[in-house]
């Protein structure tokens, strides 16, 4: 009877932490979505700023078709960024956000802005590389976060999970042979 008592009391505490687990993991993902924003409304700001500026051919950068375009599309990004972000928050603060959720926001935003780096960094030609304007740095402020709480991929096969109500991923079956 004590031992029994006693086992349960374990369980239920292993099933409590693991469900605080999941809760702290869901928060941080969404407070994790926000660092990529920021970044990439910086790189937006600083692109803005050069191409306006820069002037080639007797016209600043800014007057550019192409430029132009890629400069609206790294808009596009930050502002659907901004509103997956806003989202997200707004599931969790009615406590209805679930692990999905926040995983695929997690993994879009950090994907929108990669993209929106690499955008930045072409609109500023070689100077894009140069640590004086900030983007190469801030691709590389980006690369971790795309990476950290879990990467895009496994982000991805949480979202799929939950989309479809079957697991992806499942831990490899061990066996007494070696696979060498």
């Amino acid at each position: 009877m004590i031992s029994s008592i006693h086992l349960y009391s374990c369980f239920s505490c292993c099933l409590s932490v693991n469900a605080v687990s999941k809760q702290i993991l869901a928060v941080s993902r969404v407070m994790v979505a926000w660092q990529p924003i920021g970044i990439s409304m910086g790189i937006y700001d600083m692109c803005h700023r050069y191409l306006k500026e820069r002037k080639q051919f007797g016209a600043p950068l800014a007057a550019f078709q192409i430029n132009q375009q890629k400069l609206v599309q790294m808009l596009g990004n930050v502002q659907a960024m901004i509103l997956v972000g806003w989202r997200l928050c707004k599931l969790y603060e009615n406590g209805k956000m679930t692990p999905g959720q926040a995983s695929l926001g997690k993994s879009w935003i950090t994907l929108k802005a990669r993209e929106t780096a690499a955008i930045g960094r072409e609109l500023l030609g070689g100077n894009g590389i140069l640590a004086d304007f900030l983007v190469a740095k801030a691709f590389c402020d980006l690369e971790p976060i795309y990476t950290y709480e879990g990467t895009y991929d496994i982000n991805s096969l949480v979202t799929g999970r939950e989309v479809t109500g079957l697991a992806s991923f499942k831990p490899a079956a061990s066996s007494r042979r070696s696979r060498l």
